[in-house]
C-alpha cells in the first residue's frame, strides 16, 4: 500500500517535468513596501537544457519600460528564472531579477508565481499566467504589446460630416505628440501632449498643450483632451472614447469646440507577422524608396472581398497607387468621391494592402478612405502615406477553430 502511494506521489511529478512551459507568460511583479506593480511578460523558447527567453517589464501608468535576456529551467516541482542582462534601454539599469515560481496547473490556464530577489533592489512577488491554447489552434510568439508607441485611427466631430485622419505617440516620460490631417480646409498639424495610463481600470488620459507644427499658418485648431478606454482584440490594441476641447487662445468656458469621438489602433505583432512584413517591404522599399508603417489589422470572414478607394473629405487631388501582397491592383487614380470598388481573392492567410501616394494634392499627407467588404459586413479605415512613408494595413482571415 505504502509503494503504491510513492507512485501515485511520482506521478504528478512526473507529469510536471513532461511539461512544456515555453511560450508566453503575462501578469505582474510587486515590491515589498511599494503598493504600485509592474506589468510583467515573459516568452520561454524551448531549448535541450532550460528555457532561454526574454522578458519585458512596464511601469503602471506606461511611462517607462525594459527589456531582458533570462534563461529559466526546471527543478522539481519549482521554475528557477534568471534575467541574465538588460537589453533595452541602455538607461537607466533596473534590476536583474532572480525568481523561484511554483507551477499550478487549471483547465484554460497555467499559473507561475512566487518570489523574486535582485542584488540592489528590494525583494518582491511574481505573478504569470499562461493562456491554454484549444485544440487546432497553434502559439505564435508574440512581440510585447506596450501603450507606449505610435498609434493611428480617426477622430470624429460632432459638427461635421467628415473625419480627420489621426496619430498619437505615446513616448516615454508621460509625454508625447499628436498629428491630425483635416481632409477639408486646416491642412494639418501636429500638437505636443501629455498623458497618462491607469492599468487597473484600463484608461488612458491625454491632454494636448498647444499647436508645434502645422500647415495652415492662419488656421485656429482645437487643442483636444479625454479619456479612452483600452482593450485587447486578438489582433489589436485598441483605445476608444470621447474628446473635447477649445480653440487655441480660448478655454472651454471661452471658446469650446463641437466635441467628438477618438478611435486609435495598433497591431499587435507576431515574430511571423514581421517576418512576412519584411519580405514584402524589401522590395518596395528598394524600388520606391520609401518604408511601410503598418497602420491596421482587419479580420475577414471570407477569400472574396471587395475593397473601395474614395476621399472622404475635401477632394484636393490625391493620385494613389494600391498595393496587395506587393502586385499593383489600382495605378494613379485620382481619389475623388466616388467608391471605386475592387474585387479581389485574397490568396494567403496574412494580406498586406498598401497605399501608396503618387502626389500629395493640395493638403499634405495624402489621406484615403478604404474599405473592405466581405460580405458579411464592410469595414471603412483612413490610410495616410506621404512620399516618404506608405501607410499599410493588414487584412487576416479569421482563424477558423476546430
Amino acid at each position: 500500500m505504502r509503494f503504491i502511494s510513492c507512485i501515485l506521489f511520482l506521478l504528478p511529478l512526473l507529469s510536471l517535468c513532461a511539461q512544456d512551459l515555453s511560450g508566453h507568460w503575462e501578469g505582474f511583479i510587486s515590491q515589498d513596501g511599494k503598493t504600485d506593480t509592474f506589468l510583467y511578460q515573459v516568452d520561454l523558447q524551448p531549448g535541450s537544457k532550460g528555457y532561454p527567453g526574454t522578458s519585458f517589464s512596464q511601469t503602471k501608468d506606461g511611462s517607462a519600460s525594459a527589456t531582458f535576456q533570462l534563461t529559466a529551467y526546471l527543478d522539481g516541482r519549482q521554475l528557477i528564472l534568471q534575467e541574465l542582462g538588460q537589453l533595452e534601454p541602455a538607461k537607466p539599469k533596473w534590476c536583474l531579477k532572480y525568481a523561484n515560481l511554483t507551477l499550478e496547473q487549471f483547465p484554460f490556464h497555467d499559473r507561475l508565481s512566487g518570489p523574486w530577489k535582485a542584488d540592489g533592489c528590494k525583494p518582491g512577488q511574481m505573478f504569470l499566467e499562461r493562456r491554454k491554447l484549444p485544440a487546432g489552434e497553434t502559439a505564435e510568439e508574440i512581440i510585447p504589446p506596450t501603450i507606449t508607441g505610435k498609434w493611428t485611427g480617426t477622430l470624429s466631430q460632432s459638427d461635421r460630416d467628415y473625419g480627420f485622419y489621426f496619430e498619437m505617440d505615446l513616448g516615454a516620460g508621460r509625454s508625447g505628440q499628436s498629428h491630425i490631417v483635416s481632409d477639408d480646409d486646416g491642412g494639418s498639424a501636429s500638437h505636443r501632449l501629455e498623458w497618462q495610463y491607469d492599468s487597473i481600470f484600463q484608461l488612458l488620459a491625454f491632454k494636448e498643450l498647444k499647436v508645434a507644427t502645422r500647415t495652415d499658418p492662419s488656421w485656429t485648431w482645437c487643442i483636444k483632451s479625454g479619456t479612452l478606454n483600452f482593450r485587447r482584440e486578438p489582433a489589436r490594441l485598441v483605445l476608444e472614447g470621447e474628446w473635447n476641447g477649445f480653440l487655441e487662445g480660448f478655454d472651454l468656458q471661452t471658446g469650446p469646440c463641437a466635441n467628438g469621438s477618438l478611435y486609435l489602433e495598433k497591431p499587435i505583432l507576431t515574430r511571423a507577422l514581421v517576418q512576412k512584413q519584411s519580405m514584402l517591404q524589401q522590395p518596395y522599399e528598394a524600388e520606391s524608396k520609401r518604408s511601410i508603417k503598418l497602420e491596421r489589422v482587419l479580420e475577414v470572414h471570407s477569400s472574396s472581398i471587395k475593397i473601395k478607394v474614395w476621399d472622404n473629405g475635401t477632394v484636393d487631388g490625391d493620385v494613389a497607387t494600391v498595393f496587395l501582397n506587393g502586385e499593383r491592383i489600382l495605378k494613379e487614380h485620382r481619389v475623388d468621391k466616388r467608391k471605386l470598388g475592387i474585387p479581389v481573392k485574397l490568396n494567403q492567410e496574412d494580406n498586406f494592402l498598401v497605399l501608396h501616394a503618387e502626389s500629395l494634392g493640395d493638403i499634405s499627407p495624402n489621406t484615403v478612405a478604404i474599405s473592405v467588404d466581405d460580405g458579411v459586413r464592410e469595414q471603412i479605415i483612413i490610410l495616410s502615406s506621404n512620399l516618404n512613408e506608405s501607410g499599410a494595413v493588414m487584412i487576416r482571415k479569421f482563424r477558423v477553430k476546430e
